[in-house]
């Protein structure tokens, strides 16, 4: 290959890549980078959300979303709550995060749909490479240890899992909303379920 040909496929490839992660403001401090990836920016909590598995549950029972948490660099520790985390339904309502021992009673059911979530995760792209993951989360399998009903958020780590919501009257399209409830202020995270993504 020439040296001319390989200068334009390096051009082509970074424009390509540059154009994979551009991002479009869709909130106030909420901006969707392709079809599936939510970064919230916010006074006390940064959030990377990634809905993979929701667009590809239409009309299931559970509502499985992935997240990357930390603090807003510069507030210090933020204790975010199991009760504090919610999803808003197209219709309005509100479905609360899974307990642990839900979690685990239907973990059979869960399973497969979580792994799946998980695999399509975003990454921390938005945050310095440096950073390092936690080795805490909300949910934990039956043999895999334990779990915790909060997170203590600093922004040198990032917490990782799944986000698991029932959702009795099934996934339906529309506008749904990821709600953090802090202790002062809210993240309201909107995102799309769409049935011909």
């Amino acid at each position: 290959m020439t040296q001319s040909k390989t200068l334009m496929m390096l051009l082509i490839v970074a424009l390509l890549g540059g154009a994979c992660t551009t991002s479009v403001e869709v909130a106030d401090g909420v901006r969707q980078r392709g079809d599936n990836i939510f970064i919230y920016e916010g006074p006390e909590i940064e959030a990377v959300v990634g809905t993979y598995q929701a667009d590809r549950s239409l009309g299931e029972n559970w509502l499985v979303l992935t997240i990357q948490l930390r603090a807003t660099p510069g507030v210090g520790v933020v204790t975010v709550e199991r009760s504090a985390i919610s999803a808003r339904t197209p219709d309005g309502r509100h479905l609360a995060l899974l307990s642990q021992d839900d979690f685990r009673t239907n973990y059979g059911e869960i399973r497969s749909r979580a792994r799946r979530a998980e695999l399509s995760a975003p990454t921390n792209d938005p945050w310095d490479r440096g950073i390092s993951r936690c080795d805490r989360w909300l949910f934990a399998a039956p043999t895999a240890g334990f779990s915790t009903d909060e997170l203590h958020l600093d922004s040198f780590e990032y917490c990782w899992g799944p986000l698991i919501f029932h959702a009795p009257r099934g996934i339906q399209p529309g506008r749904w909303h990821l709600i953090v409830e802090l202790e002062e202020s809210t993240a309201d995270i909107p995102f799309e379920v769409e049935v011909d993504r």
